[in-house]
């Protein structure tokens, strides 16, 4: 059931599209346009925007070939130096998927989105970058009622839903709030696009200061939270009972830590809160000892090149350029899945209860974040139901709930959850 509300109604009477597709032309652009042609009502009224009519063209006629007999997109030349272009399109659209180039114009469109009264959503994953967005942007999301919600892909979504989901199952099912989601990543390719790779260029270059602020558990929380404890052995590995060895070589645990603590500061005063110890762990499964410390120590390893520049632009040389990424037929074959599980509050029981979540989806990270992303962009457009009486902001994926995971489910992802 609908939960747009009247003031999101009127505004978007007189709007042309339905859905704005901007960076459409890239890697993960591309992948997004695709599965909106394989699955979206043929009817969509949509854009596909960018800097370049000729990739733009090239990609329309792409998509066409896919299923002609369905309305096709219309094309946008935006320039983003232009702030009236990009303002006329974005003022003309329900929803706004931003896949640019995050640290060159994420902003910006953003702040169009804002100011024009859009509907956004993103796979940013640049903390500094959202914490900017935050601090000018928030507050007037909030009262204009414009949602904005980030980090909507394979690298942070599924982290985001499946701590809101098992978080929910042991309030529902023990009455129980959350000491520690522990979230691991099971399967999943490693290989970047080249706008990941911009990013993380970008964020690896920024000064010493700036860079550990970003690190902070709680950098995105509108509150602070406890201190986090230590959650690995001294060789940075845990066996849980349910999700096996872990290893604490996950290359993205900071940035979804700030993103799920941000979910959690979001809801604090609602009648979801998560409790007020709660704490975010991410871990890669591992089937060894020797695995994981081999994993711990790659991750270790690309953290410090990244920090070189030298080795940075040696570096940039041989990874993928914007626009390009995995081989996208070896990645449809490919196999994504997450698990987690959420340990309740102690409260004398020396076995407090657990509930356990995964999500898994039969083809590559990619082509797992055109699902997510897709759906988070259809669940703002035709449903708007946000958690915790949200009405806008910036928000995260776990505020589409259960509307985006039967969204995702409908579409071939499996995901389960229950108490163990």
């Amino acid at each position: 059931m609908s939960a747009i509300s009247t003031v999101v109604k009127e505004r978007r009477k007189i709007r042309k599209y339905d859905i704005l597709l901007l960076g459409a032309t890239g890697y993960t652009g591309a992948l997004t346009a695709e599965y909106i042609v394989q699955h979206f009502p043929s009817d969509l009224k949509w854009a596909i925007a960018g800097r370049s009519r000729a990739k733009l063209e090239a990609l329309a006629k792409k998509l066409k070939d896919l299923d002609p007999e369905r309305l096709q997109p219309e094309i946008e030349v935006v320039s983003f130096d232009r702030r009236g272009q990009l303002d006329a399109v974005v003022k003309n659209s329900k929803v706004c998927i931003s896949v640019v180039l995050y640290w060159q114009v994420g902003e910006v469109v953003v702040q169009s989105c804002v100011e024009n009264g859009t509907d956004y959503i993103d796979v940013a994953g640049d903390i500094p970058l959202l914490r900017t967005c935050v601090d000018k942007y928030h507050e007037t999301a909030v009262k204009t009622e414009v949602a904005l919600i980030h980090l909507c892909g394979v690298f942070a979504a599924p982290q985001d839903l499946l701590t809101w989901a098992t978080v929910r199952e042991l309030a529902q099912k023990a009455s129980r709030k959350t000491k520690e989601v522990i979230f691991t990543n099971t399967e999943i390719e490693l290989a970047a696009s080249g706008g990941t790779v911009d990013s993380l260029m970008a964020e690896s270059s920024l000064d010493p200061q700036t860079y550990k602020e970003s690190r902070r558990p709680w950098a995105l929380s509108p509150v602070e939270g406890s201190q986090p404890s230590m959650s690995t052995s001294a060789l940075g590995l845990r066996r849980d009972p349910v999700l096996g060895l872990l290893s604490a070589s996950s290359f993205s645990f900071g940035e979804n830590r700030a993103l799920v603590h941000r979910t959690w500061g979001l809801l604090s005063s609602t009648d979801q809160a998560y409790g007020p110890n709660f704490q975010y762990y991410e871990f890669d499964k591992v089937s060894s000892t020797f695995a994981g410390l081999s994993r711990i120590l790659n991750t270790a390893l690309l953290a410090i090149m990244l920090k070189i520049s030298l080795l940075r632009t040696i570096a940039k040389l041989f990874f993928p350029k914007p626009g390009e990424g995995p081989d996208v037929e070896k990645s449809r074959r490919s196999r994504t899945k997450f698990e987690a599980v959420a340990i309740a509050e102690p409260n004398g029981d020396s076995n407090p209860p657990r509930a356990y979540a995964s999500f898994s989806y039969p083809s590559g990270g990619y082509h797992t974040t055109a699902v997510v992303l897709a759906e988070g962009a259809a669940s703002l457009l035709y449903t708007r139901r946000l958690e915790g009486g949200y009405k806008g902001g910036c928000l995260t994926p776990a505020f589409l709930g259960d509307d985006l995971l039967r969204r995702i489910q409908a579409a071939g992802v499996v995901f389960k959850v229950h108490m163990v």
